[in-house]
């Protein structure tokens, strides 16, 4: 009997410290793993970048404003009318190929740039005048694209 008792007890005992261990290890990787995202974080600050950018997860550089490109084959935009959205105070940006030569002209800014067959015209225009525009080759009155300019 004093044998089983004495069985008993170390297994309880046994069953107390592995419980203790388990608690205190555990712990302790909550502790290192809050150590790791810190120095992780820090590292991604540090290399940002050397133009003074903040990281931004990836270590890459931030993203340039998307420039819209309005292709123009046979005389006719592929895939339809674009439809742009600017904020007020930002900047008008996209980007006409075509092949053929015309006028691009942007509406209600009343920016009109030539373009030869076979090339592009770039248009990067303040926005100024809130509004929904059309871009449409001029002498063709064909719709490019419609621009709107929502509150900044």
């Amino acid at each position: 009997m004093e044998s089983r008792t004495r069985t008993l007890v170390i297994g309880v005992a046994a069953v107390v410290v592995a419980v203790i261990l388990f608690v205190v290890l555990q712990g302790s990787d909550d502790d290192g793993d809050s150590e790791s995202a810190t120095t992780t974080t820090a590292v991604e600050e540090q290399t940002g970048g050397d133009d003074g950018s903040q990281g931004n997860g990836g270590g890459q550089e931030p993203e340039e404003p998307e420039v819209a490109r309005i292709v123009v084959r046979n005389g006719q935009p592929v895939g339809g009318v674009q439809e742009l959205e600017v904020a007020k105070g930002e900047d008008i940006r996209f980007v006409v190929e075509s092949d053929v030569a015309e006028e691009v002209h942007l509406h209600g800014y009343d920016v009109a740039k030539d373009v030869e067959a076979g090339g592009e015209v770039s248009f990067d225009v303040p926005a100024t005048i809130e509004g929904v525009f059309e871009v449409e080759l001029e002498h063709s009155v064909v719709p490019l694209a419609e621009i709107t300019v929502t509150p900044g």
